[in-house]
């Protein structure tokens, strides 16, 4: 028997009970349906997610804490007494930081909040947050001001517009951004260049303990372009910084004693970042980054697209004792057709591979229903999205997609599914006795 004769005559069997054809094959339209569309909706959350980190320079940022290493991501890291995991992050510590390979840049910070900020007779009292980097490093980092430039389509900005950057060699000048001028009431921000700059803090860490107002005096010699800083945050001298941190921490020499409140790499790569975040764990330091995470949000959507898949698989299994039910009753209502197609030479092979090509094209018909039906579902929810999104005045665009992938892939399995499914009744009509066939 030819190929296409079997075709044909799966096709004429199954023509002859349409509603049955049509519920069997409805059944694994639904199962793929389900399979397509609950992925595609893991999958474009993921990407979604994804995406808008890939290109950030956050992905090859290490944070190091002034802790002893702990699991963050166990059970048991709630109970953890933060107060007795203090480690100390000197200039030692530092140093042996930089020797980790695959580092770009790193920066160890201090940073404490104060209460007031007078240049002339301009002055902000709103809380402040004072930044100062070891050794005074550029707080701008290539990857940063890389990532600024992008997302402003504007490959000449500069992080300082006025003046200069700071230097090791500077002990008590000051950097401050256009817009925390700008809260000041001065617009003309060149004119702050060589200002005296009064900084003011009058609370400790120990609400109970009032102190004498601290001032220190610095001299503004750059202003930064708001795009690279926060509005209200400046960016002082170590030396000011270690000043202002040990009045508030109520000890003398906080830098000496307490070391720096954190460290923040950049690697040079992403493939970097694990080894770096290893050699830090091996030095008992906590650490933390965004790719950590990115992974960790992998693996949910890893397990969760597993899930979504498993709860299509069942309907679909479900759809194949379908598949089984409907070539068993075809067996029965063809079952002298079966013997005269033997009586006349067709042997086991040619009636096995007929009811097989059924089972088949039932998959067939069923996968592209169940992916139309998925096409009508993403579509709906695409429709439904926008509509919130713009009710909610949301200037951004969610769309779900189906992945080629997950297309080619679910029919094909909806087909092979369904053909196991007629592996069973296929043999039992193959292996029926000719003449039992014909006088039933």
């Amino acid at each position: 028997m030819k190929f296409n004769d079997g075709i044909k005559l799966a096709l004429r069997d199954l023509s002859r009970r349409k509603g049955r054809t049509f519920l069997t094959a409805l059944a694994v339209a639904v199962g793929t349906m389900l399979i397509v569309t609950l992925v595609s909706l893991g999958t474009s959350g993921e990407s979604l997610i994804l995406n808008e980190v890939q290109d950030s320079p956050s992905l090859k940022a290490v944070q190091v804490m002034n802790m002893k290493y702990f699991d963050m991501n166990s059970p048991d890291s709630d109970d953890i007494d933060t107060s007795t995991m203090f480690k100390k992050i000197d200039d030692k510590a530092m140093k042996k930081f930089s020797k980790i390979k695959g580092i770009n840049d790193i920066k160890a910070n201090i940073s404490v909040n104060v209460n007031s900020i007078k240049i002339n007779n301009n002055e902000n009292k709103n809380e402040t947050s004072i930044l100062a980097l070891y050794n005074n490093d550029s707080a701008f980092s290539k990857d940063s001001i890389a990532s600024v430039r992008k997302s402003n389509k504007n490959n000449k900005l500069q992080p300082i517009v006025f003046g200069r950057n700071l230097t090791s060699l500077d002990k008590d000048n000051v950097l401050i951004s256009e817009n925390y001028l700008k809260a000041m009431g001065i617009k003309d921000y060149k004119s702050v260049l060589g200002k005296e700059v009064t900084i003011t803090e009058t609370k400790t860490e120990n609400s109970s303990i009032t102190l004498q107002p601290y001032s220190i005096k610095g001299k503004v010699v750059g202003i930064i372009n708001d795009k690279f800083v926060d509005g209200n945050q400046v960016i002082t001298t170590i030396d000011m910084a270690d000043k202002l941190k040990s009045y508030y921490s109520l000890q003398d020499n906080y830098l000496k004693n307490q070391g720096y409140d954190g460290v923040m790499i950049n690697a040079k790569s992403i493939d970097d970042v694990s080894n770096i975040t290893d050699s830090i764990k091996r030095m008992d330091y906590a650490n933390s980054s965004y790719y950590s995470i990115v992974q960790q949000i992998k693996s949910m959507f890893k397990i969760t697209k597993v899930i979504l898949g498993i709860l299509g698989l069942i309907v679909l299994f479900v759809a194949a004792v379908g598949t089984v039910n409907t070539m068993t009753m075809v067996i029965y209502e063809r079952t002298k057709s079966i013997g005269i197609m033997k009586s006349i030479g067709a042997n086991r092979s040619n009636i096995h591979r007929v009811f097989l090509t059924q089972a088949g094209i039932i998959g067939v018909i069923g996968g592209v229903m169940g992916l139309i039906f998925s096409g009508v579902n993403v579509a709906i929810i695409n429709f439904a999205l926008k509509v919130y999104l713009e009710s909610k005045k949301v200037t951004r665009t969610i769309n779900i997609t189906m992945p080629l992938w997950l297309i080619f892939g679910t029919l094909a399995f909806s087909i092979v599914i369904c053909i196991i499914a007629g592996i069973y009744p296929s043999r039992k009509a193959s292996k029926m006795d000719p003449v039992e066939a014909l006088n039933a």
